[in-house]
Parts: structure tokens; C-alpha cells; sequence
């Protein structure tokens, strides 16, 4: 086992934009919006971390059980949290005696979505309760929420709500706008906080994510920080035979072996690649210099628990790495991402999201040959070198 840093900063290292976040007043509502690397979670969870120090009532929610995991990890102590859709199910049955209103499930799937209108109805029949009673919301990727969850919450009497979100990095159906999330929590533009600077991504890392931007204004990007990198720090597209997995296990592991602390997260667009590429990273038998690093993987029925504060190869899906920061991030088969040429800018904000979560590499691997994934990769060599395989 080896660790790695993994804490929060103290008050005395933050920016001024982010000590204006941390200090607003507990009560109230709050919306901070800043792109990838900015520090929004962070100051999530040192508000949380606030409530937790006064003993107030408060509840810490994220988008997905990955993000969970990290953010209590992260927090270093019990974090009161949970999942926004488990922890809706819950206060919605204990606050109206009845289960939650879904619709009925479409196409092959079984998964069904919440009725939000039925919902609605049910709330108008509600007293309303107040501040006294409610806890303190603190909601890490608030944009990934849909819009009528905050209408069906403040129905429900929810008054204090600090949110970080981020428009840019929508990459879920549901989502809210900055604009909806103003509207909803009752916020004036001039009250909205916006982070500038990015205090995670190296340049090159930062860099090429400017790429992905689709140019939306509500969430303006993270300045790019001083270019102190190498030639040898730029992203680099690897381009393989599928019949040649073997030899991408091997410069993963290779790229891990260099530094056993380092945390290393591969993001990839199926499950069946991710099935894959766990695979050949655990069969693949390469004299290193170190132990062979751990390879844990988790995916939308299987949550085992991941330590974010040790070194080794976390295998995940696309959907579940929101939120999420690496050391290296390696986005798998990019080429198997769905792209539809009528609506570019979602296969890129989803671009955008992947390549953020790194601090100091990002390595792509994709098929040989010409595909349509192409058409949003930037040819620029100084941004992102090509090599095949």
C-alpha cells in the first residue's frame, strides 16, 4: 500500500473568490459556480465541515456513489451524505407517508424515472414546514440535479441550500442550467459567486480540456495556469489494434509503476470496455520495478469500497468519474464515446469532464484508423501528440 495526499486545504490556503464562498452566511441560499479544478468541492465540503463543527443539522449530497465515497474520504471524518436520489426517496416517504411518483420505465430499460409532476401535486397538498426544521443542503454537482428537484424540495420547506455546479460539465439528462438553478433557489445574478482560477490541472492538462469548452458564458472556464511543463507532459493519443490490448495494459501499468503513489483513473465510455480492460490489466504479466500496482473497479450495480488516498489503477465508466480528481487520467477507446454530429457540444462537455479530472497527465487510446470521435480531437501536436501502437 502506498498513500498519497489526499486532504483538504486549510481556511489559510485558500484564494480571496474562495473565502468569499466559505464565509457566506449558514443561512440563506448560495450558488458558486466555477469550472473544472476551481475548488467548488472543496468548498462543499469545508461548508459542510462548518456545520459539522457547530453541530448543525445539515446533509452533504453528491450525484453518484463514487463521488460518496471520495468526498467522506476526503472530508476525514463522519460526513453526514448521501446519493440526491436515495436520499430523496427516503425524506419524500417519511414527509408524505407514500412512496415517490415514477413513471413508467421506457425502451428496454427498467430504470424509471420520477414522476416530478405527480410529485408536484402531492407537495401542493403539504403544510409547509420551516428553517427550524429543515437541514442545512450543502449539493456538490448541483447542475446535475434537475430543476424540479430544488422546486419539489423548497415545497417541501428545504430554505438553506449552499450549491456549487457548473454548466459546462453537464453530462447527464435532467440537468439544471445556472439560470434554472437561480430561478429555483432564488438567487440575483450579482449574488452568484464565480471561481476563476484552476488549482488542479497542470497546463498541458488544462490545455487541451479548453478544447472541449462549448463557449457557455453561465459557467465561464478556469483561467489556464503557468505553463511549467515539459514536452514529455503532453497528452498523448495512442492509437492500437483491438487485437492489441495487451500492449495498452502494458503502458498503463508501466506509467504506474513509475510512481506507486500516484492514483490513476481509467475512464471508459461502456461497460464492456471497462469489462475489458480490467481484464488486460490484470492479466497482463510485465516485469516492473515495484509490486504490481492494486486494479480496482466499480460500475453501476457493484460499489465496493475504493481508497482515494492510495496509490494504484481505478477502472471506471464515463457516467461515474464526475467530481472525481487523478493524478492520471487515461480516457479508453474514445472512439466507442457516442457522438452525434447534429450535437457536438455533448460528447464534448463529456470530453471536457474526463480529461479535468486529471492533476498532471492524460493519455487517450482509440482505434487506428480515421472514425468520427476525429472530428472533435484537436490537431494540434503542442496540444495533443499522436503515437500508434
Amino acid at each position: 500500500m502506498t498513500t498519497r495526499k489526499f486532504e483538504l486545504p486549510g481556511v489559510q490556503d485558500l484564494s480571496k473568490e474562495q473565502e468569499a464562498a466559505r464565509a457566506l452566511p449558514k443561512d440563506g441560499q448560495h450558488l458558486i459556480v466555477g469550472g473544472p479544478g476551481t475548488g467548488k468541492s472543496v468548498l462543499a465540503l469545508l461548508r459542510s465541515r462548518r456545520h459539522h463543527r457547530d453541530d448543525d443539522d445539515y446533509l452533504f449530497l453528491v450525484y453518484n456513489h463514487l463521488l460518496h465515497q471520495a468526498s467522506g474520504q476526503l472530508f476525514g471524518g463522519e460526513l453526514k451524505s448521501d446519493t440526491w436520489k436515495a436520499w430523496f426517496h427516503k425524506v419524500f416517504s417519511e414527509i408524505t407517508k407514500g412512496q415517490v411518483p415514477q413513471l413508467p420505465p421506457s425502451g428496454r430499460s427498467q430504470w424509471r424515472e420520477i414522476d416530478w409532476a405527480a410529485a408536484g401535486k402531492l407537495m401542493a397538498k403539504l403544510p409547509t414546514s420551516g428553517t427550524d426544521t429543515m437541514p442545512h443542503l450543502v449539493i456538490d454537482e448541483g447542475q446535475d440535479m434537475p430543476p424540479e428537484f430544488y422546486k419539489t424540495l423548497i415545497a417541501l420547506g428545504f430554505e438553506r441550500f449552499f450549491v456549487v455546479a457548473d454548466q459546462n460539465q453537464q453530462i447527464t439528462a435532467g440537468n439544471s442550467s445556472r439560470r434554472q438553478l437561480q430561478e429555483e433557489l432564488g438567487i440575483d445574478t450579482e449574488r452568484v459567486i464565480e471561481l476563476k482560477s484552476n488549482y488542479r490541472n497542470r497546463y498541458p492538462v488544462a490545455r487541451l480540456a479548453q478544447e472541449f469548452y462549448t463557449g457557455d458564458p453561465a459557467s465561464p472556464p478556469p483561467s489556464l495556469p503557468e505553463d511549467t511543463s515539459s514536452r514529455r507532459a503532453v497528452p498523448v493519443l495512442y492509437s492500437y489494434q483491438k487485437t492489441d490490448l495487451g500492449k495498452v495494459a502494458a503502458i498503463i501499468l508501466q506509467h504506474a509503476d513509475r510512481d506507486p503513489s500516484r492514483l490513476i483513473g481509467v475512464i471508459t465510455p461502456t461497460n464492456n470496455v471497462r469489462s475489458r480492460y480490467v481484464k488486460a490489466l490484470e492479466d497482463c504479466d510485465l516485469q516492473l520495478d515495484n509490486p504490481k500496482p492494486k486494479i480496482e473497479t466499480s460500475w453501476a450495480s457493484n460499489y465496493p469500497d475504493v481508497t482515494f488516498g492510495e496509490g494504484g489503477i481505478l477502472v471506471i465508466n464515463a457516467q461515474s468519474c464526475k467530481g472525481l480528481e487523478f493524478d492520471t487520467a487515461i480516457l479508453a477507446d474514445v472512439d466507442q464515446h457516442y457522438y452525434n454530429a447534429s450535437d457536438p457540444d455533448a460528447t464534448k462537455r463529456l470530453f471536457y469532464v474526463m480529461i479535468a479530472r486529471a492533476i498532471d497527465r492524460v493519455f487517450l487510446f482509440k482505434e487506428q484508423g480515421r472514425n468520427r470521435i476525429d472530428e472533435i480531437l484537436p490537431n494540434d501536436p503542442s496540444i495533443l501528440r499522436r503515437e500508434e501502437l
